[in-house]
C-alpha cells in the first residue's frame, strides 16, 4: 500500500486529501452569501486529481495491478464529483457522473469494487427518490441490495474499503479486517434504510416496516447509531405495527425505544436550554407513540368484542335457513371463497411475524407496563386507560396550548378517545355518562382556548366532537329510563332536553364554521366537510325526534325542524350527485322520512284538533 502511494506521488495524495477536507469540513464554515465556496474548491482539485490519474495509467513504470488500482480510484472521483455536483444542487451534472461512474463498474472487472459499485447504486438511488420517481429509486436500491447478498454469497469476506488505498486503516491485520468489515456491513445497512423510505414513498407499508426493522436491528447489533434518533425510529415503526394491529411486535418496538432513550439521557442540569428543550420534545415525541399504541389496543379490543356480538347473531341466523332461498348455493360457495381468501391472509401474517427478530434488549421493566393481548373486562381496560393517561400527563409537559398548540390538541382528544374507549367497557351507565361528561369539559374549555381566526379546522373538528359527547349523554340517559324503567320526572325530563339541544347547537355550529364569515352557506361545500356538514344535518334530524316535548304545539314544530334538517341532506344530494356515495345510507333514511314526517304531522295535527 506505501507503494502504491509512492507511485501515486506526493502531489496526488496531498490535493485529495486537501479537497475531501474542503468539501467535508470546511465547507461548513462557508458565508451565507456564498453557501457552496469550499465545494466548488474541493471540485476543482477532484477534477486536477482525475487528470493527473489517468495520467498515471500510461506510465510505463507503472504495474498492471497499480494500473487497475488507479481505474478504481479514478472512478472513485467520478463518485465524489457527482455527489459534489448534487450537493450545490447541480442535479443533471451529478447524475452524469454517477452514471458514468456506474457504466464503468459494470464494463470492468475491478478487483474490490463492490463497495464503490454499491454506493453508487445508493446515490443513484436517493437521486431519484429526492425526485419523487420512486419506481426508479427503488431499482437501483433493489439491485444494490442484490449486489450484497451476491458477494457474502460467493466470497464472504469484506472487501477494501473505498478510499482504504488512500486512508489505510490503523492497527495490525486482523483490526483492519474488523474496520473493512464495519464499514461494508454499514454500507448495506444504509441501503436498507433508503430502501425503507422508498418503500414508505411507495406505500407498500408493511415492507417499509420490514426494511426498517431490519435496518435498526443491524445498527443495534454493529454498534454503530445515534441512541436518540435509533428510539424515535423504533418508536415510529411501532406505527405500523399498531395498524396492523400486532401489538406484541408495536409494544417490543416502543420499549426498545424507551430503553434506548433512557441509556442517551442527560441530567437537566448538564445540558443547556436547546439541549434541554429537544431532549425533552424526544421524550414527549416517544410518550405519543405510547399513547397512541393504547388507545388502539383499546379500539382493537372494543371492535373485536363488537364482531364478536355480530357474529353470534349472524350464527343463530345460520341455525334457521330459509327453505325457500334459491340463492343459499351460491353463498355457499361465497362463503367458500372468503374463507379462502382468509386462510390467505392469515398464512401470509404468520410469515410476516416469522420475519420479526426481536433486538437483543432487556426489556422486561417497559413491556410489564402495558399488556399487549387485546381486553374484554372494565378493569383490564382501565389499567390501559391509567397508562395511557399517565403517558398524556408526560407528554403535555413539552407539548403546551401555550408553545406547540397543535400537538397539544392532538394530545388533548387523544385524552378524549381515551374516556370514549374506556366507557364502552364500563356497565354501569351512570358512570358512563360522567366519562362523557369529563370528555365534554375538556374539550369545551379548549374551544374557550383557540381562536377560530388560526385554528379553524381544529375547531371545527371539536364543535364535532362535542355535538357527539352530548348526543351520547343524551342516548345513555334515554336509555338508563328504559332499561330501570324510571319514570321520566320533569327533572330528568330537563338533562335530556338539555344535552339533545346542546348537541343540535353544536352540529349547527360545525355548518356555520362552513359560512366563511358570510351570512349564508355556500353552494358547495369543501371536499373535506361535505360528509360532515351531511352527518350533521343528520343527526340534528334525529335530535329533535328525540326531545321529550309534551306540548303539541311545540312538539309539531319540533317535527317541523327534523324535517327541514332531513330535507337539506336530500336536496344537497339531489343537487350534488357525487355526496351521495358518501352518505349513502344517511341519504336513505332521510328520502323515507322527508316522505313520511309530513304525513305524521298532518295525522298529528288532525288529532289534536279533534
Amino acid at each position: 500500500m506505501a507503494a502504491f502511494r509512492a507511485a501515486l506521488g506526493d502531489e496526488i495524495v496531498e490535493n485529495f486529501s486537501k479537497a475531501k477536507y474542503l468539501a467535508e469540513v470546511e465547507s461548513n464554515n462557508d458565508p451565507e452569501d456564498e453557501p457552496y465556496r469550499s465545494k466548488y474548491k474541493a471540485r476543482e482539485l477532484y477534477k486536477e486529481t482525475r487528470i493527473k490519474l489517468k495520467e498515471k495509467t500510461t506510465d510505463t513504470n507503472i504495474s498492471e495491478t497499480d494500473k487497475q488500482t488507479i481505474t478504481y480510484l479514478t472512478l472513485v472521483l467520478d463518485q465524489l464529483l457527482g455527489l459534489n455536483y448534487i450537493e450545490c444542487e447541480e442535479l443533471s451534472e451529478g447524475e452524469d457522473y454517477l452514471t458514468s461512474c456506474l457504466k464503468a463498474l459494470e464494463e470492468k472487472e475491478l478487483d474490490n469494487a463492490i463497495s464503490l459499485h454499491i454506493t453508487t447504486l445508493n446515490h443513484l438511488g436517493i437521486l431519484w427518490s429526492e425526485r419523487r420517481c420512486y419506481e426508479k429509486a427503488l431499482q437501483y436500491l433493489q439491485k444494490s441490495e442484490g449486489l450484497y447478498h451476491n458477494y457474502k454469497k460467493e466470497i464472504g469476506d469484506a472487501p477494501e474499503a473505498l478510499l482504504e488505498v488512500l486512508e489505510p486503516f490503523e492497527g495490525n491485520e486482523s483490526e483492519q479486517a474488523h474496520l473493512r468489515c464495519l464499514q461494508f456491513e454499514s454500507v448495506h445497512t444504509h441501503t436498507l434504510y433508503y430502501l425503507a423510505q422508498v418503500f414508505a414513498k411507495l406505500e407498500q407499508n408493511g415492507l417499509s416496516a420490514q426494511y426498517c426493522h431490519m435496518t435498526l436491528e443491524r445498527q443495534l447489533r454493529a454498534g454503530d447509531y445515534d441512541p436518540v434518533d435509533w428510539a424515535l425510529n423504533a418508536a415510529t415503526l411501532s406505527q405500523y405495527y399498531i395498524t396492523a394491529e400486532r401489538f406484541s411486535e408495536a409494544r417490543h418496538c416502543l420499549a426498545s425505544g424507551s430503553f434506548i432513550f433512557s441509556t442517551a439521557k442527560k441530567a437537566p442540569e448538564a445540558l443547556n436550554e436547546q439541549e434541554l428543550e429537544l431532549q425533552s420534545q424526544r421524550d414527549s415525541d416517544i410518550e405519543r407513540c405510547w399513547i397512541k399504541y393504547g388507545l388502539n389496543l383499546l379500539e382493537a379490543s372494543r371492535d373485536a368484542m363488537f364482531n364478536e356480538i355480530q357474529n353470534e347473531d349472524v350464527v343463530d341466523k345460520k341455525k334457521e335457513p330459509l327453505r325457500d332461498d334459491h340463492n343459499a348455493d351460491k353463498k355457499a360457495d361465497a362463503s367458500f371463497f372468503t374463507d379462502a381468501a382468509t386462510n390467505d391472509n392469515q398464512e401470509h401474517m404468520e410469515s410476516e411475524e416469522k420475519i420479526f427478530k426481536a433486538f437483543e434488549l432487556e426489556l422486561t421493566c417497559y413491556e410489564e407496563l402495558i399488556t399487549d393481548k387485546l381486553v374484554r373486562t372494565f378493569d383490564e381496560a382501565r389499567k390501559i386507560f391509567l397508562f395511557v393517561v399517565d403517558r398524556i400527563t408526560n407528554a403535555r409537559k413539552f407539548y403546551t396550548l401555550d408553545s406547540h398548540a397543535s400537538d397539544a390538541v392532538e394530545i388533548i382528544q387523544d385524552h378524549s378517545r381515551a374516556y370514549k374507549l374506556l366507557a364502552f367497557f364500563e356497565l354501569d351507565m351512570s358512570r358512563q355518562s360522567r366519562m362523557h361528561k369529563r370528555r365534554a369539559d375538556m374539550l369545551s374549555d379548549l374551544l374557550k382556548e383557540l381562536n377560530p381566526r388560526h385554528y379553524l379546522l381544529v375547531c371545527r373538528q371539536v364543535i364535532f366532537e362535542l355535538a357527539e359527547i352530548f348526543s351520547e349523554m343524551a342516548d345513555v340517559k334515554i336509555t338508563l329510563i328504559e332499561m330501570e324503567r324510571l319514570r321520566a320526572t320533569p327533572h330528568y325530563t330537563c338533562k335530556i332536553n338539555k344535552l339533545l339541544q346542546q348537541s343540535i347547537e353544536k352540529y349547527q355550529a360545525y355548518i356555520d364554521t362552513l359560512k366563511g364569515g358570510k351570512p349564508d352557506l355556500p353552494e358547495e361545500f369543501p371536499e373535506g366537510d361535505v360528509r360532515p356538514a351531511l352527518v350533521a344535518y343528520f343527526c340534528m334530524g334525529r335530535l329533535y325526534s328525540k326531545v321529550l316535548e309534551p306540548d303539541p304545539s311545540r312538539r309539531l314544530s319540533l317535527m317541523a325542524k327534523s324535517l327541514e334538517c332531513y330535507k337539506s341532506l336530500v336536496d344537497y344530494c339531489d343537487k350534488h350527485l357525487s355526496a351521495r356515495e358518501l352518505v349513502s345510507s344517511e341519504y336513505d333514511v332521510c328520502k323515507e322520512m322527508v316522505s313520511l314526517l309530513p304525513l305524521k304531522m298532518a295525522k298529528f295535527q288532525a288529532e289534536q284538533n279533534m
